[in-house]
């Protein structure tokens, strides 16, 4: 049972927690000494120390949430508006500090740009209610237009067909939604989950590289502000987000990736869309290479499809399992519309490993597991096969 946040937690309680969740701390230590060392070795100690700062700031945001009382936590925020917002603001301050630190001319517009993105999604979920209206689904289409509408327009009629889309398939979803299911629809709730996930895929977030050539500032900082919404909405302890697994977890890890391989690899070649890859990594490049797709691609990507919307349709909807797994299967491949070349493949292939990890994440309730069946298809295809 989750204790609310009364005081400071004792040191028993600490140890306890820790004792429970040592993979994610041992996953932060990783990751943070290996950013600082690639920060420092290319940056110096001038860039590269602000940079390592703010990084363990977010991955401890991140990583940290699996140590949080999830419970205790929300009744603390929703006591006080200010400690609703007070995470939205601190990580865009954060991003202002780094811009400032790395000696970045000011823009005004990315500024605000940077502070919308991080406040409106919180706005969203802070009024969202168990509704279904006229007036929040027009909110969900604006939202999505203040996305997709502004911006350079795409280069090739797949990304205009691809944006075309996204834009309008919640219309239909929302219009078709069934009637007697409509006081569980959670739009609001819908709409930021949407805004989020569109902000990155659409690459809408003002350009901050923590390093020259590295990630992205604010494409880290979505994964801890999605995770607070979670938080705020009451959703967290639905993802399952524990680095604790049994051996059955194990076993369900194995069988799904040896069920995805079994279509992928006949399906890959048959097609021409998979062919051998032409160079090959050492192995602790590789193996940082692995922790880089599970913690910035897998784990967040399943966090959302998973553990947001396929939960969220599932409450809303109250369909069957299988169909709600194949339902957002289907949303995984659309997402992947917009992945060159043979556009058309590769969707197939990513509603089909949709398939398997949201099968790994309702076996074993824990989302971390299917992100790891996700981050092996992906650092397999990325170190065997091209396309």
């Amino acid at each position: 049972m989750m204790r609310a946040l009364s005081g400071p937690p004792s040191a028993t309680q600490v140890w306890e927690v820790l004792a429970r969740e040592w993979p994610a701390l041992g996953i932060w230590v990783l990751a943070v000494f290996g950013f600082g060392w690639q920060a420092l070795a290319q940056e110096g100690i001038g860039r590269g120390l602000p940079a390592m700062g703010i990084f363990t700031l977010l991955m401890t945001a991140y990583l940290g949430s699996v140590f949080l009382p999830a419970e205790g936590a929300r009744r603390w925020a929703g006591a006080d508006v200010r400690r609703v917002y007070g995470v939205p603001f601190a990580l865009w301050f954060a991003g202002a500090l780094l811009g400032t630190l790395g000696g970045l001319p000011t823009d005004p517009p990315a500024l605000f740009g940077g502070l919308a993105f991080l406040v409106w999604p919180t706005a969203l979920v802070l009024h969202n209610r168990a509704a279904w209206g006229p007036i929040p689904a027009l909110v969900i289409l604006g939202t999505l237009a203040l996305i997709l509408i502004p911006g350079p327009p795409p280069a090739d009629p797949v990304g205009w067909a691809f944006r075309i889309g996204a834009g309008l398939w919640p219309l239909p979803l929302i219009l078709g939604w069934p009637a007697a299911t409509r006081p569980r629809a959670h739009l609001l709730y819908f709409g930021a989950v949407l805004f989020v996930w569109y902000a990155v895929e659409f690459d809408r977030l003002p350009a901050l590289p923590l390093l020259h050539g590295g990630p992205s500032y604010f494409h880290l900082a979505a994964i801890p502000l999605f995770l607070w919404l979670m938080l705020l909405s009451g959703r967290l302890p639905d993802l399952g987000l524990t680095f604790r697994w049994a051996g059955r977890d194990v076993l369900s890890i194995l069988v799904h990736l040896a069920g995805f391989a079994a279509f992928a690899l006949p399906f890959g070649w048959l097609t021409g869309f998979l062919t051998p890859a032409s160079t090959r990594l050492g192995l602790p490049e590789a193996l940082l290479r692995l922790l880089a797709i599970y913690l910035f691609i897998a784990l967040p990507e399943e966090i959302l499809f998973r553990g947001a919307l396929h939960v969220h349709l599932q409450r809303a909807l109250g369909w069957p399992p299988l169909r709600v797994l194949l339902l957002s299967s289907l949303l995984f491949g659309l997402a992947h519309l917009n992945n060159p070349p043979k556009v058309g493949l590769y969707a197939i292939l990513a509603a089909v490993a949709g398939f398997f990890y949201g099968r790994t994440y309702l076996q074993t309730g824990k989302v971390t597991t299917a992100a790891l069946v996700h981050a092996l298809v992906d650092w397999v295809w990325g170190l065997l096969f091209s396309r």
